[in-house]
């Protein structure tokens, strides 16, 4: 018997509301374990764009900001390898600092 989780997934392969919702439910806990990785803290996940791949990421600290911009390519690397669906290719900030 299939999961209840499993059939969500078969169906959001042909529904891109359905994709964007288990997305970003993933997205909220691998962001979680890759920055606990790195040490960032208050930084949550706000959106995601399927037509450009982007994350959309709320962070309240300006340094933990720069860090991840800093560190976008090995961030983006940790982030895809855990994604079961499209890759993420760029991330933007909304929200807290500038």
């Amino acid at each position: 018997m299939k999961d209840f989780n499993d059939i969500f997934r078969e169906i959001s392969h042909k529904d891109n509301v359905l994709k964007k919702v288990l997305m970003i439910k993933d997205l909220k806990q691998i962001i979680k374990n890759v920055f606990d990785k790195y040490g960032f803290t208050s930084v949550e996940v706000v959106n995601v764009d399927l037509k450009t791949s982007t994350l959309f990421l709320y962070i309240e600290n300006n340094y933990i900001k720069q860090e991840i911009i800093f560190k976008k390519k090995k961030i983006l690397k940790d982030i895809n390898d855990k994604l079961e669906y499209d890759k993420i290719i760029n991330i933007k900030f909304s929200g807290g600092v500038d």
